[in-house]
C-alpha cells in the first residue's frame, strides 16, 4: 500500500483548492490509513468464475457476484450459491445486477434480460442484446444500456411495467455502446458510452431531450465507464482518462497526478466511513478528503483491475476484479481490523513484537 496527500501542477491549485473544500464536506479524514485485512475468494473456494462483472448487495444484505462464464453468484455467509443457464438464464455472462421496488432482480446478461422472483429465473425481454449496465429509476421504470452495436444494434432501452422502449443516436443519443446508465437526484438518466473504444462522451436526459457533454466541455475522455453523483451534487465519471466531476457549471479533473493510481476508472463509491474508492486497471484507490492511500495485488487484491466495488452491510468492502488473464481474478473481501485485545496492545509495547511466543521447537499446535 503507498499513500501521499492530493497534488497538482501550480497552473491548477486555485481549481484544486476548490475540490478539495467541496470533498471534505462529506468525507472525513484519518491521521493515519488504516491497515486492511483481506480476504480472496475464487473458484479454488467457491466462486463459479474468477471473472467478476458486478457487485451488487441486495435488501436483505446479500451478496451477489455477476461473472462473465459462470452466470450468477451468491454469498449466504457461508458458501456460494450459483444459477447459470440451466436455471433460465439467458446466458452465463451476467454484466450487471439491480433490486426493484418488489424485491425482484434483474439480470443484465450478454444475451438479453432475466428477472429473477422468490428464486426463480424468467425471461426479461430484449432476447440477444448484449446489456452492460442497467438502473431502475424512481418511478421503477428498468433502463438498460446495451453494446456490441455491430453486433446487437446497441443502444439505451426503457421499460415502462408493459414494454420495452428503444433510443437511439436518432433521438439524441450520443452513441450506440452504452457501458454505463444512472439516475441522478433530480430524476435525470446519464449514460456513459464506449463507442469502440474512444467514446462519444456522457449525456443526460431530462425527459424531453438530449444534452452531451465531451472533452470538449471538460470531460477528461469521451469513453466513460462509471459514473456517481455525490452527497454535494456533483457527478463524477470515471473514464479511461482519468476523473472528471461536473458541478453543474464547472468540471474539474483528478488523475495520477493527483494520488489516482491509475487514469482508468471503472468503479466508484463512497463507503459509510465517509472515504471514496476507485476501482482502476492497475489497483485501488482510496481518498478521505485530504489522503490518497493505493491497494494492489501484492497488498491483498485478487487482481489490480477492479471492476466493481460494494459495502456489506457489515461495513466490509467487495472488490470484484476482471484481469483478463485465463484463471486469475476473483473477489477480494477488505475489512477494518477488529479492536485489539488486552494481551495484543501489550504485546505491541514490547521490543520486537514480532517476536514468536513460542521458543525453537515449540509446540505449534499449542493454543
Amino acid at each position: 500500500m503507498s499513500e501521499h496527500s492530493l497534488m497538482r501542477q501550480p497552473q491548477k491549485l486555485p481549481s484544486r483548492r476548490e475540490l478539495r473544500n467541496l470533498l471534505q464536506e462529506y468525507l472525513e479524514a484519518d491521521e493515519h490509513t488504516d491497515e486492511l485485512e483481506w480476504e480472496t475468494f475464487t473458484t479454488e473456494n467457491g466462486l463459479p468464475h474468477n471473472w467478476i462483472y458486478d457487485l451488487f448487495a441486495d435488501s436483505r444484505g446479500h451478496i451477489w457476484a455477476g461473472t462473465w462464464g459462470g452466470g450468477l453468484t451468491q454469498w449466504d455467509g457461508e458458501r456460494w450459491e450459483t444459477l447459470t443457464r440451466k436455471d433460465g438464464l439467458h446466458c452465463n455472462e451476467v454484466t450487471c445486477i439491480r433490486e426493484d421496488a418488489h424485491g425482484r432482480l434483474w439480470l443484465a446478461t450478454d444475451r438479453g434480460m432475466n428477472v429473477m422472483e422468490d428464486g426463480v429465473i424468467r425471461d426479461g425481454g430484449l432476447a440477444g442484446k448484449s446489456i452492460l449496465n442497467l438502473v431502475i429509476d424512481r418511478h421503477g421504470h428498468v433502463w438498460a444500456g446495451c453494446w456490441r452495436a455491430s453486433q446487437t444494434g446497441g443502444g439505451l432501452f426503457r421499460h415502462d411495467g408493459r414494454q420495452w422502449q428503444r433510443f437511439s443516436t436518432r433521438d439524441g443519443l450520443p452513441g450506440l455502446e452504452i457501458l454505463k446508465v444512472h439516475e441522478d437526484s433530480h430524476g435525470h438518466i446519464w449514460v456513459g458510452t464506449y463507442e469502440q473504444g474512444r467514446g462519444a462522451g456522457a449525456a443526460r436526459y431530462d425527459g424531453a431531450r438530449w444534452q452531451t457533454y465531451t472533452t470538449r466541455d471538460g470531460l477528461s475522455d469521451n469513453c466513460v465507464y462509471s459514473m456517481f453523483e455525490d452527497p454535494s451534487g456533483s457527478l463524477w465519471f470515471g473514464t479511461v482518462g482519468g476523473l472528471s466531476i461536473f458541478d453543474g457549471s464547472r468540471w474539474h479533473q483528478v488523475d495520477e497526478d493527483d494520488g489516482l493510481v491509475d487514469h482508468r476508472v471503472y468503479s466508484m463509491l463512497i463507503d459509510s466511513r465517509k472515504k471514496m474508492w476507485f476501482g482502476t486497471e492497475n489497483g485501488v484507490s482510496r481518498f478521505d478528503g485530504n489522503n490518497w492511500a493505493t491497494y494492489r495485488k501484492k497488498d491483498g487484491l485478487a487482481a489490480n483491475l477492479v471492476r466493481a466495488i460494494v459495502e456489506a452491510p457489515d461495513g466490509s468492502l467487495w472488490f470484484g476484479t476482471y484481469p483478463y488473464e485465463k484463471g486469475r481474478g476473483g473477489i477480494s473481501v477488505a475489512r477494518q481490523p477488529g479492536p485489539k485485545s488486552l494481551p495484543d496492545r501489550l504485546l505491541d509495547l514490547l521490543p520486537g513484537g514480532d517476536t514468536p511466543l513460542l521458543p525453537a521447537g515449540g509446540d505449534e499446535d499449542a493454543p
